[in-house]
This record gives C-alpha cells, structure tokens and sequence, in this order.
C-alpha cells in the first residue's frame, strides 16, 4: 500500500493511476491524516461497468415493448 500527499497526487496523477490499475492500494494523506483511498476495480465492477456502457451503446428503434403487447392483445381480440 503507498500513501501518497494530495499535493504528490496531484503532480503525479497519471503515475498514481496506472500503479493502481496494476492492482496497487493508495491513500492519499493530508497532515498526515488519511483521507481518501484509491483501489483497483473489481472484477465484478468492472464488468457492470463494461455492461453499462455496452447498454448505452445500444440505440432501440421502433415501438416499445409494451406496445407491442398491448397490440398484439388487440388483434387476438378481434
């Protein structure tokens, strides 16, 4: 785990990322006092991230779902 000063953070940003992105813990100190902590993602958040953004990407044409039922409800009707 490296504990890092806000100021160090903020020079050393990109540095500070990837050491975290290779799976390293860092908390950021100020006066000596920890107040924030920069981790790696999990596996598990990254693929609900990975899936969001594959969801954002999706572009939906054409009626809604619950068009679709209620009209097929009609015609099954008549």
């Amino acid at each position: 785990m490296l504990k890092v000063t806000v100021e160090e953070a903020a020079q050393n940003l990109k540095t500070i990322l990837s050491q975290v992105a290779k799976g390293e813990k860092v908390i950021l100190v100020e006066s000596n006092q920890p107040i924030a902590s920069l981790s790696p993602l999990s596996k598990k958040e990254q693929w609900l991230l990975d899936t969001k953004r594959f969801r954002d990407s999706l572009q939906v044409t054409g009626e809604s779902l619950s068009a679709t039922v209620i009209n097929a409800r009609r015609e099954d009707k008549y």
